[in-house]
């Protein structure tokens, strides 16, 4: 069986997987003039590699709320307002080139057909009527294409044949709703891999509510052998497959964490400085029986500046004295992300038409923080995948500029994927907009 395909080279069916980050610090556009302003990302790695572009709008296409404004990009690179797609969320290619697109709130998927010469695309509504559909995957089973979605309840698949579907099937119904319950989706073989994230932001009832909350499941694609893979996981949005064959996910952790440690009187109260930049999120392998701690453990960054490897400390709240749950035993996070990063997106691109410098790791698209006091700026980032180790490392940015220096954001990235062209196709929830970023040949 072949994987999902979040992005698809004509003849070739690669290998998709989750994706994760580290960070890095970039200048982040301040509106048309596209001035530098300074940015929410800790600074460190790459921000000397992206330089402020101009938003080009393709022929026929309405640039809207980015209309005037920049991006900051790597240098050579060019940034295109490529199609109109309201609420813009995930997005997956097809074998015929078209990119289907999820509209969450929109309840619909929309379908993007290329334009020939300088035209821009043609976008049409392959699917209405749907419950805020997010995650979306292609796979090859039985001879035919398939289009996996999550919807809010329930996981369903279609057959995909010359820009529309048709034979609609339920693999899975009345999943849990309510709070974080956006259901992204990967294709490992003959499993769907599927995310049931938390009721609330800080909830210890959902480790033992039934069906448990904060979790990554498996089922096959004829409904049986429903799996829980992992516990623990907050809000796992990203969901994909390495190049070793493992699943990843990428965590969105909590908001408003109360001070874990016990070096003064702050333990368990509320401190801003720890707040805006912890904890961090998450970006691991998932394996059967994987325990990721939430909300009994707390992602532990202190002496990590790369954000790799990251051990846990206990929750103050919930399991101040470990008796709860050992967090010195459940393992370790392969990689952090900035605190509130919230990522969303998350792809491998080994097997892909981007630059050599992008071609074997993983892009993580973050959306964003609502709390963190500035908040936390969108971005796309870059990871590589180390064979030797299997394992990603440190991170660097991509792309920024959606929000200014007062915090204020005129869009919102939340899923970025490889095209077949080797631009790098970029979805935005606010603006309601695909931008195309082309690198410099």
């Amino acid at each position: 069986m072949t994987p999902s395909l979040r992005w698809m080279r004509p003849g070739l069916v690669p290998v998709v997987a989750v994706l994760c980050a580290g960070l890095v610090a970039c200048s982040s556009g301040d509106g048309p003039s596209g001035t530098s302003s300074t940015s929410t990302l800790p600074a460190g790695l790459g921000a000397d590699q992206l330089v402020s572009t101009r938003l080009t709008a393709v022929n026929g296409v309405d640039a809207g709320a980015a209309s005037g404004k920049s991006l900051n990009v790597p240098k050579g690179w060019t940034a295109q307002v490529w199609a109109d797609v309201p609420d813009a969320r995930m997005a997956v290619w097809t074998p015929d080139g078209r990119l289907i697109v999820s509209t969450g709130k929109g309840g619909s998927l929309s379908i993007v057909t290329p334009g020939s010469g300088d035209r821009g695309p043609r976008v049409a509504q392959l699917a209405s009527g749907l419950s805020d559909p997010q995650g979306v995957a292609m796979t090859r089973q039985g001879g035919r294409d398939i289009l996996v979605v999550g919807e809010d309840s329930r996981i369903t698949t279609w057959t995909y044949a010359n820009g529309a579907i048709s034979d609609r099937r339920v693999v899975i119904d009345n999943l849990p709703t309510g709070g974080h319950d956006s259901k992204m989706v990967a294709v490992d073989g003959d499993r769907i891999v599927y995310n049931v994230g938390s009721t609330a932001n800080r909830s210890v009832a959902d480790r033992t509510a039934t069906p448990v909350r904060a979790t990554i499941a498996q089922i096959g694609f004829d409904g049986t052998g429903n799996t829980t893979l992992a516990v623990g996981v907050r809000n796992g949005e990203g969901l994909s497959v390495a190049p070793d064959g493992t699943v990843f996910t990428a965590v969105n952790e909590d908001d408003n964490q109360p001070y874990p440690f016990r070096d003064g009187d702050r333990f368990g109260t509320a401190v801003r400085s720890y707040i805006n930049d912890h904890p961090n999120d998450q970006i691991s392998r998932i394996t059967p029986g994987t325990d990721m701690g939430w909300p009994l453990c707390v992602p532990d960054s202190r002496g990590k500046a790369d954000l790799r490897d990251l051990g846990y400390v206990n929750d103050p709240q919930f399991n101040s004295d470990g008796r709860v749950l050992d967090c010195s035993r459940i393992g370790t996070t392969m990689l952090g992300l900035p605190a509130h990063s919230a990522p969303v997106g998350f792809v491998f691109t080994r097997g892909s038409r981007l630059p050599a410098s992008l071609a074997d790791g993983a892009i993580v698209t973050a959306h964003g923080s609502w709390n963190r006091q500035p908040p936390r700026e969108p971005y796309v980032a870059y990871t590589p995948w180390d064979s030797a180790t299997r394992s990603l490392g440190p991170a660097r940015l991509v792309a920024t500029g959606f929000q200014n220096s007062a915090g204020k954001r005129w869009g919102r990235s939340v899923d970025a994927i490889p095209g077949p062209d080797g631009s790098l196709y970029v979805t935005d929830d606010t603006a309601g907009l695909v931008y195309r970023l082309t690198p410099g040949r």
